[in-house]
């Protein structure tokens, strides 16, 4: 098998996919498992996504991979955004840290 593309995507965009494909065809045990999964963490409705994606896509510094950690693990306090981005190389300033928890605690 060959990967034509790659992208990051959030658990609620994950979700989505395999539900629409799972109209085109049975799944195997992994896809059913993967599905399951998905259904019990997936937390956000449409509306709610498309706010927070907004809303992250306007700090300069966070590239979509990072906007997808935020959204799979919604931090709800600035020591939780600062694990998130422990192992990462983007150094956040605190004012980026906090436009961060504001913009989840008002969609959460």
């Amino acid at each position: 098998m060959k990967v034509l593309e790659e992208k990051v995507i959030s658990i609620s965009e994950a979700k989505k996919i395999l539900e629409e494909r799972k109209k085109e065809r049975d799944f195997v045990y992994e896809q059913k498992i993967c599905l399951e999964y998905l259904e019990k963490t997936s937390t956000l409705t449409k509306a709610k996504l498309e706010k927070l994606m907004s809303g992250l896509s306007k700090i300069a510094i966070l590239k979509p991979r990072h906007c997808a950690l935020i959204i799979n693990n919604l931090p709800t306090t600035e020591d939780e955004v600062k694990i998130i981005f422990a192992k990462e190389r983007t150094n956040l300033k605190k004012d980026e840290i906090k436009k961060i928890v504001d913009i989840v605690n008002s969609v959460v």
